[in-house]
């Protein structure tokens, strides 16, 4: 595992509760300035309704607590949450049994770059939050491409005063993207449309095959 990961993986570790309660128990300062979080959140659970009881994929799943609104407010029938800390998937865990939908979802401890998710593809495949953190986006895209069937959903921060804030503040790296880095990520992927929806600091884009 190189440096920068290792330190994103510390840095998560030590973080579910935290991030958990931006969605969870949102404070006025994350609605005011974190409406992103919940915006990206809110245009996946559209695009996973668009299917009936499709599989999911959440990449980087964190505390789960995204996994259990779409599961709760749709018919998917299984949920896969793969993320690199631990106790971001122990929290998803408890999280989901506690939610009543432990018996839909399952989440595994893995980097999304080698993780072997065998033959069969999801319906719909999630990274809300994610690209952020990831310095090969190109790959990334490619994966997530092979690994979906029906749609996947992305969202990309912009750069600006919130992402030089994160960059003083975090242990490791950040990216920022623009809607034309977002159109050049998609270019030769096995695609038929894309959605880009503006949203606070940055966009979600939706890739329908």
């Amino acid at each position: 595992m190189s440096k920068p990961i290792h330190t994103a993986q510390q840095y998560w570790d030590a973080r579910s509760e935290l991030f958990a309660n931006y969605y969870k128990k949102p404070s006025w300062f994350d609605k005011m300035f974190r409406k992103a979080v919940f915006f990206r959140t809110a245009v996946a659970l559209k695009t996973i309704k668009e299917f009936d009881r499709p599989t999911v994929l959440d990449i980087g799943s964190g505390p789960g607590v995204n996994s259990v609104t779409w599961l709760k407010n749709s018919n998917a029938k299984f949920l896969l949450g793969i993320d690199f800390a631990e106790t971001m998937n122990e929290y998803a865990r408890k999280n989901a049994e506690a939610e009543g939908v432990g018996n839909r979802c399952k989440f595994v401890q893995g980097d999304f770059f080698t993780y072997d998710f065998g033959p069969e593809k999801f319906t719909v495949s999630v990274a809300a939050g994610v690209v952020d953190y990831v310095k090969d986006t190109v790959a990334f895209m490619k994966k997530m491409d092979a690994v979906t069937s029906g749609a996947f959903v992305v969202s990309w921060p912009e750069n600006g005063l919130r992402m030089a804030l994160r960059r003083y503040r975090y242990a490791t790296p950040v990216y920022h993207y623009n809607e034309s880095d977002v159109r050049r990520l998609h270019e030769g992927l096995n695609i038929k449309s894309l959605e880009i929806l503006p949203m606070q600091g940055g966009v979600t884009s939706i890739a329908r095959k």
